[in-house]
């Protein structure tokens, strides 16, 4: 693996949920490969042929190339506007859920 992979404050550990895992594809926002790839969907209008690193989606620049939301913000009102916008343009999705339920904050 090139790099320790960035935090993710409301899903610290997308690897091992299954959303991203070790792969030297070429990621479809940056071109880089990073060595970790995410693996579950996203919601875009965009046709987006390849993955997606984790890096992008911690920036916010897969969000923003794709308009892309990781998260659905489906149940999430009265959440302050930016730990919506975090959740749902800067972390992961967790595979693993049909509704809104997420990871709780680290302190």
């Amino acid at each position: 693996m090139n790099a320790e992979l960035p935090f993710f404050r409301y899903h610290p550990d997308p690897v091992a949920t299954g959303s991203v895992r070790a792969g030297n594809e070429p990621c479809d926002c940056c071109g880089r490969s990073t060595g970790w790839i995410y693996t579950a969907a996203f919601y875009t209008a965009k046709d987006v042929a390849g993955s997606v690193c984790p890096w992008c989606i911690a920036d916010g620049s897969a969000a923003e190339r794709f308009d892309a939301e990781f998260t659905d913000a489906y149940g999430l009102d009265g959440v302050p506007w930016e730990i919506l916008r975090e959740v749902t343009h800067r972390t992961p999705r967790l595979p693993c859920l049909a509704g809104p339920t997420l990871a709780r904050p680290l302190p």
